[in-house]
């Protein structure tokens, strides 16, 4: 018996693919079928992590962080049934390196709303008192709106607004860079807005930072395809969608992997694809639509940098600490954050206990270490030599003895294509769920969501999309029952 359902093909097996799936596929008996179409061998996008040949185990091509703001990215992970399996900082702490070597310590309270945020700043020892006093002023300096600001660049904002260089150079740019994947100086200052009153300046004070416990594969990527298939959706990896037809307003047909697919009255396609895949789906006759110009504005990536270090004897570090001023921005302490526990490093070595027995030493032993340069568009054709070498350097500011440690291993992973670049203006590009064709509808973190191209703002764009295409079908299935027999006042047969 042939099928005749409606049909909703999600293109694009990302974050924001799974996204949609996961709300179309909600609810069982819906007479419609969700297709997730993927380019790649599996689903997860860049969210991707690879079996490293040197240890045998899973690891994430770069390190992502989490907030526990992410309201739409933690549904999503309870849903799939690993929300547990993130863990968060409480209190939120860090350590933060300056270019001269200064090793700073942040810590902010988060069961005391703004107080601890007030706190923690004016106890940091990473700035002088006037960059401190500056840095709590900028609370207030939030506009209501954000589109209010996002003709300027996030670092005109800071100056703007009282910010001094020392707060900008030492914590301000560490924090733009790792948020938007941009320096502040071309980034626009409306995500620096949105970031500050979802983190730092919430209102119910400020959030924390979290990780990934397990590999984001396990997180994210095995757990969807174990839920959507249950749930009956038809995932088709290695299947690329490499052109849409399109008659009469609205899409007819595309060409999914080698099959020609036509499409029926009812059916529908939602584009979870980065800005770069975007406009080579169209038949030229229609690349000036603005919707396809302004996706095009959005298409330049911007890399992220990540070097996996491998040492013989353990290196002691915290788990996380950010360099200001420098091609390395963070060190990750991958043992710790994934649970390896590792001998201590032995005492007469060093004068402060890196054992784990000591509930108040921040340091620990690790032979694997990560270090990301986020926005790192002028290391990406430096050979991996050079990379290594500037990554093993950073982990010796961290740790001096590190440096008498053997590397063992080291792995240079060049994400060229990380995040789109949304400069000042970019509000005016970013596009909405609906298009110009009345069945396309468009998802992914370049969508209009006030966020930077993060996970979170991948999901809510996923989430959004497939909540206006339910409402779409939901009116439509209102109109052919109003518009029956009965309701015509015929007789029924």
């Amino acid at each position: 018996m042939a099928d005749d359902r409606p049909v909703l093909y999600v293109v694009g097996g990302g974050l924001s693919g799974i996204a949609c799936a996961e709300f179309l596929s909600r609810g069982g008996g819906r007479p419609r079928k969700v297709v997730l179409l993927e380019a790649r061998p599996r689903l997860g996008g860049r969210t991707s992590s690879y079996r490293e040949s040197h240890d045998g185990l899973t690891h994430d091509t770069g390190q992502h962080l989490f907030m526990d703001g992410y309201v739409s990215t933690r549904a999503l992970l309870r849903t799939l049934g690993t929300e547990d399996q993130l863990s968060f900082l409480d209190p939120l702490s860090l350590y933060l390196m300056d270019r001269k070597g200064k090793l700073s310590f942040l810590e902010l309270p988060l069961h005391n709303g703004q107080m601890g945020l007030l706190s923690g700043i004016m106890k940091f020892p990473g700035l002088s008192l006037l960059s401190r006093l500056s840095m709590l002023r900028i609370g207030r300096a939030l506009p209501d709106r954000e589109s209010s600001v996002d003709h300027l660049d996030a670092r005109t904002f800071l100056r703007n607004n009282g910010q001094t260089s020392e707060a900008i150079d030492k914590f301000w740019e560490l924090l733009i860079v790792s948020a938007t994947n941009l320096p502040s100086d071309r980034v626009s200052a409306a995500l620096l807005v949105t970031v500050l009153k979802e983190s730092l300046f919430s209102a119910s004070g400020p959030k924390t930072l979290g990780y990934n416990t397990v590999p984001l594969a396990s997180l994210i990527a095995e757990p969807a395809v174990r839920l959507l298939s249950k749930r009956g959706v038809d995932i088709r990896c290695q299947t690329p969608v490499s052109r849409l037809k399109i008659e009469r307003n609205r899409i007819s047909g595309m060409l999914a992997g080698k099959e020609a697919v036509a499409m029926g009255p009812e059916d529908h396609v939602i584009m979870a694809v980065p800005p770069w895949s975007f406009e080579d789906l169209f038949p030229m006759e229609r690349i000036n639509d603005p919707l396809i110009q302004n996706v095009e504005r959005l298409s330049r990536p911007s890399p992220i940098v990540s070097v996996h270090l491998w040492f013989r004897d353990p290196v002691a570090a915290p788990m996380i600490t950010g360099f200001s001023e420098s091609p390395m921005h963070w060190v990750f302490n991958r043992d710790l954050m994934m649970g390896r526990a590792l001998p201590a490093v032995p005492r007469e070595r060093t004068l402060v206990d890196f054992s784990y027995s000591s509930p108040n030493s921040e340091f620990y032993p690790a032979r694997m270490l990560s270090c990301v340069s986020s926005g790192a568009e002028e290391l990406l054709e430096e050979g991996d030599d050079t990379l290594m070498e500037m990554a093993v350097s950073t982990v010796q500011r961290l740790a001096p003895g590190g440096s008498k440690k053997k590397l063992s291993f080291a792995r240079v992973i060049r994400e060229r294509y990380a995040t789109p670049v949304f400069p000042p203006g970019q509000g005016v590009w970013r596009p909405q769920p609906q298009s110009f064709l009345s069945n396309l509808w468009v998802a992914g973190d370049m969508g209009d969501t006030g966020l930077p191209a993060t996970m979170e703002a991948a999901v809510r764009s996923g989430f959004r999309a497939a909540s206006e295409v339910e409402i779409r079908l939901e009116r439509r299935t209102i109109e052919e029952r109003t518009s029956g027999p009965r309701a015509r006042g015929e007789g029924v047969r």
